[in-house]
């Protein structure tokens, strides 16, 4: 799920960027390809917002169902995993919540757009921060994997790459469902192993 979730997005982000004249991956945020106005803005918000959301939402579910069954009292993977659990839900929001090509952020939808972009990477970089400090003393992988991947979102969304502002944008997103993809070969590669 977590690497069709990935794959999904890139797909949906190269392929709409290519067909939209005047695009540039460096200069315009990734909301325009699915803003209101724009050829074909609501496939892009289905292929490029929502089904990857919702796969990732689903990937997170189970990756938290496993890893709390090793470790049922730790409050802090409870917690960690609801709020990766809430960015997802929160990416896939913006799939439902277009731009106006025309208005902009500013305006109707764009603002509660704006609002779950936001709820997004602040839920995914608290959530992976808390999963990082609980996986500290069992998984040494795990814990680098969740540690750089929720600072790299946060550096990616205050600082801009120079002469390509949306470009942390992109490295965010792909840092956060590379960070799923590998939990869940790490998680369901763990269990597989302690089974057999």
């Amino acid at each position: 799920m977590t690497s069709i979730a990935l794959l999904g997005f890139l797909a949906a982000l190269l392929g709409f960027g290519a067909a939209l004249d005047g695009f540039s991956h460096a200069m315009h945020p990734v909301a325009l390809l699915g803003a209101r106005g724009v050829p074909r803005w609501w496939a892009f918000d289905l292929f490029g917002f929502l089904l990857p959301g919702l796969l990732a939402w689903a990937a997170t579910v189970r990756l938290s169902i496993a890893d709390r069954a090793r470790d049922a009292d730790s409050r802090l993977l409870g917690v960690g995993w609801t709020l990766c659990a809430f960015a997802a839900l929160a990416f896939a929001a913006q799939g439902v919540l277009p731009v106006d090509a025309a208005k902009g952020f500013g305006y109707g939808l764009g603002k509660v757009h704006t609002a779950a972009w936001t709820v997004w990477w602040l839920a995914f970089v608290a959530g992976g921060l808390l999963l990082a400090v609980a996986w500290r003393g069992r998984i040494a992988a795990q814990f680098a994997i969740a540690l750089a991947a929720a600072l790299v979102l946060a550096f990616a969304m205050f600082v801009a790459v120079p002469g390509a502002p949306a470009m942390g944008q992109r490295i965010g997103i792909v840092a956060w469902l590379a960070w799923l993809a590998c939990v869940a070969w790490g998680v369901f590669d763990r269990r597989s192993a302690s089974a057999g």
